[in-house]
This record gives structure tokens, sequence and C-alpha cells, in this order.
């Protein structure tokens, strides 16, 4: 697939600090698998801020089953918080696959750019760009919404694994590469998936949402589903569920093309 160099179109948009991305991963993996996403950003003039999620870190501790969805969108939310009130900065909050619920839930519409604005304060949240990810509403899970998952490998412990993530996590990849990416797959929280949210930060932040075509983990229905129930502007590439992995030079453009037309005013509910 054809993808435009990430430095084009950079020039105009460095008159001024770029935003912050904050990035919100998916589940059953590390870091690791966004550093190409995230230097790419970085070398363009984004800051970039990756918060843990503890439902994907220290799988180990004794009390890891414990932990919920609420847990993770904390940890996001202490960051936008210093990002937001402390340094004023201007974030994107970028989010991929069941970050997209970790992330809707982390942010209170009092760290949108358009109400800190509103009340005579600079920075805040002002662009979601889901790429392949959930989303819900007020009040569901993704239990109670979609039923137990035909890729959940569920542990006596509380833990859960996901059946093969080569195939669905990683289609469009090498052989090899895709079987080494599913080797470093870990183990998440199961009770992730019972939390039920309290918020939905689609409501009152406008959102873009990337629509993998080739995704095998989350059909290209769900997610117009979710990009229409968003009301998001809709891209589409031709990745499967890992873009920040097969296409991140593409993935780096599309989220710097949502955070330049974010801060140019252009970005409009559709």
């Amino acid at each position: 697939m054809a993808t435009e160099h990430p430095n084009e179109g950079v020039a105009s948009a460095t008159m001024q600090e770029l935003p912050t991305i904050l990035l919100v991963q998916g589940s059953f993996q590390t870091p690791l698998v966004y550093e190409r996403l995230v230097r790419g950003l970085t070398a363009i003039g984004h800051p970039v801020v990756h918060p843990r999620l503890p439902s994907c870190s220290n799988t180990d501790d004794p009390d890891f089953p414990e932990i919920t969805l609420i847990d993770d969108a904390l940890a996001v939310r202490l960051k936008l918080i210093q990002l937001v009130e402390y340094e004023c900065k201007t974030v994107i909050v970028a989010m991929h696959s069941y970050g997209g619920l970790v992330g809707s839930e982390a942010i209170p519409e009092d760290l949108s750019h358009t109400k800190r604005q509103s009340i005579g304060l600079s920075g805040g949240v002002i662009q979601l760009f889901f790429f392949t990810a959930f989303l819900l509403n007020e009040g569901q899970s993704v239990l109670g919404a979609f039923g137990e998952s035909p890729n959940n490998d569920l542990k006596p412990d509380g833990r859960v694994a996901f059946l093969d993530g080569k195939s669905k996590l990683y289609n469009d990849l090498s052989e090899s590469e895709a079987s080494l990416w599913a080797s470093r797959l870990i183990v998440q929280s199961y009770k992730v998936q019972s939390t039920e949210l309290t918020r939905a930060a689609w409501r009152y932040i406008l959102s873009t949402y990337l629509l993998c075509e080739n995704d095998q983990a989350v059909p290209p229905q769900y997610q117009e589903a979710f990009a229409a129930t968003a009301k998001a502007h809709i891209e589409r590439c031709s990745s499967g569920h890992s873009p920040m992995l097969s296409q991140p030079d593409m993935l780096v453009q599309k989220i710097h093309n949502a955070a330049v037309q974010a801060t140019s005013g252009v970005a409009t509910k559709n």
C-alpha cells in the first residue's frame, strides 16, 4: 500500500508546538509492540507519552487477577492530569483495540480542550484517535456486550491469554515476524472484560476512527459500528489488527494528520 512519507506536510505544523500524543495500547501486549510508532511520531515532532497499563504489567504478581479496566483507566488519567492540568499541553489520545475502552473511560470532560477553553484555561484533549479500537456505552462491559470471546484462553487463576495471536493479530506480517510477536504475547487480568464503563469520552471530544480492513480480530463491520457510535470521522487502511507493526509510517501519518486538523480547527463531527 502506497503511503505518504511521514515528514510530508509537517513544516506548516511545526510553526507551533505539535500536540502531545498519549498512546493507550491494546491488551495482551507489552509496550515493545508500539516502539516503531512512538519513534515515528517523535521523529516528526510529537511528544509521546505511553502509560503502562496495570492489566498488562507485572503479570506474575499474586494480585494481578484482581486488576480491572478501571485500574488501567486511572493510570491513563493520572498521566493526562499531569499533561493537561500541570503542563497545559494540547493532547491527542490515540487508542488501539482494548485501549479504546480504557481511553474513553479515562478522560473526564473537564480535561477536554473545549471545556478548558470555555473557562479560560489552556491545554486539554483536543482529539481522540481510534485505530481498530473497541467502543462501548456507559454501563456496558466487554463480556456483557459481546459474550465470551472465542479468542479467550481463560486460566483457573483469573488470568486470560489470547488464542492464535499469529493469525488474528499479526496476519499481515511475514511468517517469521508473526511468530515472533505471537511468542511475546502476555496474559491479562480476566476482570477487565467484566468491568462496566462509567464514561464515554467520545460523547464530548471529536474523534477520528482508522478502520483496518484486513483485521482478523476486530472485523471491519464491528469497526464501522464503533465509528458510527462515536460519530467519528472515518479513515481507512489495508492493515490487519496491528498497523503499528505492518504499516507504521501510514499510522504515523494518519495520527499526525488528525492532530494537524484538530489544532487548525478543521476537525468536525460528521
